[in-house]
């Protein structure tokens, strides 16, 4: 459990780190301004008269110097640009590697930590309305503590209309959330993970009909493999339950509000400068989906709430494993945020689909979920029609060229 916490840390500080970006230009500039090596009459002779001369023993400590200082400059140039793909390492992005591993690591420790938890609180009985809302308040947490602890991240200037447009995204992201927690506390992990990879459906419909952005007909021919393949996957499923079923679909339904609410958001003139940062965003959507979480914990579970706090206090498993969940969801979601800005979508596609089949086996195996061939089957299906889906409309654009 301790392991866990420390991966955890680790991988929320990773999501605010690698946020930051390096100003290598500055870094020279200061270096050639104060050299590093230099002799102690040269440091006299800076502040001398104009008129006083340096002595050669001077000039050539100060030239000593600055040659030594450019060849450090020059390694530490080179040490860069083989890290960001040059050199030996033959063009590979390695900050973008590490957001994908940091962003599917997260996401693996997410759904096992997640899952311990509703297991040990009582499953889908006992409080998965509480858990899923003090995940966002985990996460709340360490948002605002980026934005108190000195240099970590700048604070956001937003407007209070600013907040107010927000809420509707706030709103549908912790839908999302509360929904899919509760499937997942109803169900099996790989079972839940195999509906919401039914997303698309859901997003094809609101967009065609609500937001009256039309759909290809292309991608509409890819919706019943992806239903199909969640029919398959539901037959043989050991651990089947129509609550754990609805409760995918409903946030699915949220998801897919939430993303067009999100573009809809995003189109506000002068919001992206007044948030500052991708991870401002994602801070500012998690305190307030926190807080419209609260009124649902009290209406569903508010009766009980002294049993969790006791069970809280007395039982590591539950203790360890929250709040491990809440950090490992805060920055695998920030990450993967930040991971697709830097994607194109045919990348952000096929991450997307290698994501679900590594968090459904992966998850599977170690929480001894049923893997029936059939399951499998359903599951290669569903997430290779939502793969073809996220990408046929450039298929067809390349193809007609």
């Amino acid at each position: 459990m301790k392991l866990s916490i420390s991966l955890t840390l680790a991988l929320a500080t990773a999501a605010s780190a690698f946020a930051l970006t390096p100003n290598t230009r500055g870094h020279v500039a200061t270096s050639s301004a104060s050299p590093a090596f230099i002799h102690p009459s040269h440091n006299r002779a800076l502040h001398a008269n104009h008129g006083v001369d340096m002595s050669k023993t001077a000039l050539r400590s100060a030239a000593s110097a600055s040659a030594m200082e450019l060849n450090a400059v020059e390694d530490s140039s080179a040490t860069a640009l083989r890290s960001r793909g040059g050199g030996a390492l033959g063009g590979l992005d390695i900050p973008l590697l590490t957001y994908f591993a940091l962003w599917y690591l997260g996401n693996y420790y997410y759904n096992i930590t997640n899952k311990l938890a509703l297991k040990a609180t009582g499953g889908a009985a006992g409080f998965p309305m509480t858990i899923s809302a003090l995940q966002l308040g985990i996460g709340s947490l360490y948002g605002l503590f980026l934005w108190l602890a000195p240099d970590a991240r700048e604070k956001p200037s937003i407007t209070l209309d600013d907040v107010i447009k927000m809420l509707p995204v706030a709103f549908c992201y912790a839908g999302a959330h509360s929904a899919s927690v509760f499937s997942f506390s109803a169900g099996s992990v790989s079972f839940g993970q195999i509906v919401k990879a039914a997303e698309p459906a859901f997003a094809a419909v609101l967009s065609q009909f609500v937001y009256n952005k039309p759909v290809s007909k292309a991608k509409w021919l890819c919706l019943p493999i992806v239903i199909g393949g969640v029919i398959l996957a539901s037959v043989k499923e050991l651990d089947f339950a129509v609550s754990a079923l609805i409760s995918a679909c409903i946030a699915n339904l949220f998801a897919a509000f939430k993303g067009n609410e999100n573009k809809k958001l995003m189109e506000t003139e002068g919001l992206k400068d007044r948030m500052g940062s991708v991870g401002n965003q994602f801070a500012l959507t998690t305190i307030l989906g926190f807080l419209m979480s609260i009124p649902l914990v009290l209406w569903r579970e508010g009766s009980k709430l002294g049993q969790f706090v006791e069970m809280f206090k007395t039982n590591p498993v539950i203790s360890t494993n929250l709040i491990a969940s809440g950090l490992w969801f805060y920055g695998y979601n920030e990450l993967a945020t930040m991971t697709l800005k830097k994607t194109g979508a045919v990348t952000q596609s096929v991450a997307n689909t290698a994501k679900r089949v590594i968090v459904i086996v992966g998850v599977a195996i170690v929480l001894g979920e049923s893997l029936d061939p059939m399951k499998l089957l359903g599951c290669a299906i569903g997430i290779g029609g939502v793969f073809v889906y996220s990408i046929i409309d450039q298929l067809l654009a390349k193809k007609n060229a």
